[in-house]
């Protein structure tokens, strides 16, 4: 599988830190106050906006696929954890 090549991408998952962050946060505290849900989402779209430019722009389809598989089902497992579906 090809892969984007500059920047690398852990350096676009850095994007994802903040997420990471307030999704802890809501474990910790059991409830989702709406600047958290913000957060992640403001995150990860940042996140799969750089990705996509990078890897439309170095051909790299099937990375992109793959990252936005693993995003929707993030998103579900999200939901389901909190029984929001």
């Amino acid at each position: 599988m090809k892969q984007i090549e500059k920047p690398s991408n852990w350096l676009i998952g850095i994007l994802l830190i903040p997420a990471i962050l307030v999704f802890f946060y809501i474990i910790l505290i059991g409830s989702s106050p709406i600047w958290a849900i913000a957060t992640i989402c403001i995150s990860v779209s940042l996140y799969l906006a750089t990705l996509t430019f990078f890897c439309i722009r170095q051909r790299c389809y099937r990375q992109l696929i793959v990252n936005y598989i693993v995003i929707v089902l993030w998103v579900l497992i999200y939901l389901i954890q909190f029984k929001f579906i």
